[in-house]
């Protein structure tokens, strides 16, 4: 049996989403793993999304493209909000 080299993947996903999810799969006996690697497999194959976006979806991703590579300011506090909204440029 040939053994393949493994890369570790790590995500932010929302925590109530993982929780919901891990119980939708331990139902159907997979682990977050298995399903993943199911995921990533039919990407393969299909050369794309095993699945149709949602108009809210497709309209996120073209957003995200469009502002890809624009200068941003973080505002982490009250008093740089405040700053920002305030410029007279």
């Amino acid at each position: 049996m040939k053994v393949t080299a493994k890369k570790r993947i790590q995500v932010q996903i929302d925590r109530s989403l993982a929780e919901q999810t891990e119980q939708v799969l331990k139902t159907l006996g997979l682990t977050s793993t298995t399903a993943i690697n199911l995921f990533f497999k039919r990407i393969v194959a299909q050369g794309g999304l095993p699945f149709a976006l949602t108009e809210r979806e497709q309209n996120t991703l073209a957003l995200l493209a469009m502002t890809k590579g624009l200068p941003a300011k973080k505002l982490d506090t009250t008093a740089k909000v405040n700053e920002w909204l305030n410029a007279k440029d």
